[in-house]
């Protein structure tokens, strides 16, 4: 079974992208990963001079470091970081821990293995960097946000929301990340029509070290461009780690780390000039 991979980082991180990295350009993308549903400030605020104080402010509130939900338990607990903001239902993870540890004396409802996009946008808020329903369905997601610079001036903003569900279905050794696009939006004079998204998820670290996952679904091979994520709006990526290679004994469980990336490659003219805060 594959239960300890809900343990999972399930965050969308800004990756590097392939612009040039040469002399500044007259044209620039700088690009934020911010909370959903975070108050970004406005094309005029940029313009007036005080909205990238405010972007730099939110981005850092994203806790750009934190990787995984401060509940994660299991060897991948560990792996890196935590978030600080609880991510778990009220009473969901209380419940499950003492299920697990005095089974044979507190019977509880089976944990959800399923997780609509309402559940998961609704859960998020407006500044959660995971939700977990249960063990077996939990999700994360962020902003992705991009000011657009001629000359040093602020000509334009474009967004667009990343939320990722991963479920485990009962009696399978598969976990289903189905990945949503929504709410993009620009304002001002942007390049969003020629700008490239490239979405994927991989699995930096494995207990044990030696499992190996077949992959399946529909997530991208190449990048995208904003109206081309638009009208798919959702992806799917699966990863199945076949019997006998998790641990000793009868268990056979496999513990991983799962991270989607989010990577953004400006048009051609456009240098990609990250901020500080961005990861």
């Amino acid at each position: 079974m594959l239960a300890g991979l809900t343990a999972a980082a399930l965050l969308p991180t800004l990756s590097p992208a392939t612009a040039d990295s040469g002399e500044a350009s007259e044209m620039r993308v700088e690009s934020f990963v911010l909370p959903l549903g975070a108050a970004k400030p406005s094309l005029e605020d940029l313009r007036a001079g005080d909205g990238m104080e405010q972007l730099d402010r939110l981005a850092r509130e994203m806790e750009p470091e934190a990787r995984i939900a401060p509940e994660t338990m299991g060897p991948a607990a560990s792996f890196a970081p935590k978030a600080r903001q609880a991510s778990a239902t009220s009473g969901t993870a209380a419940t499950e821990r003492v299920g697990a540890v005095s089974a044979r004396a507190v019977t509880y409802p089976e944990p959800s293995r399923t997780m609509t996009y309402e559940e998961c946008r609704n859960g998020l808020g407006a500044d959660k960097k995971f939700f977990i329903k249960s063990r077996f369905a939990v999700c994360s997601g962020a902003t992705f946000l991009q000011t657009w610079f001629r000359n040093n001036r602020p000509v334009g903003e474009s967004m667009f929301n990343v939320r990722t569900v991963g479920t485990i279905a009962a009696n399978s050794r598969e976990i289903k990340f189905q990945y949503y696009f929504t709410e993009m939006q620009r304002t001002g004079q942007t390049a969003t029509a020629a700008m490239k998204i490239t979405t994927s998820g991989a699995i930096p670290k494995s207990w044990p070290s030696r499992v190996k996952y077949d992959q399946g679904g529909n997530l991208p091979k190449t990048a995208k461009t904003s109206d081309e994520l638009k009208a798919a709006r959702t992806y799917t990526h699966t990863m199945n780690a076949k019997p006998g290679q998790g641990s000793s004994g009868t268990t056979d469980l496999v513990f991983a780390v799962y991270e989607p990336s989010v990577a953004i490659t400006p048009p051609a003219g456009w240098r990609r000039a990250p901020p500080p805060s961005a990861t």
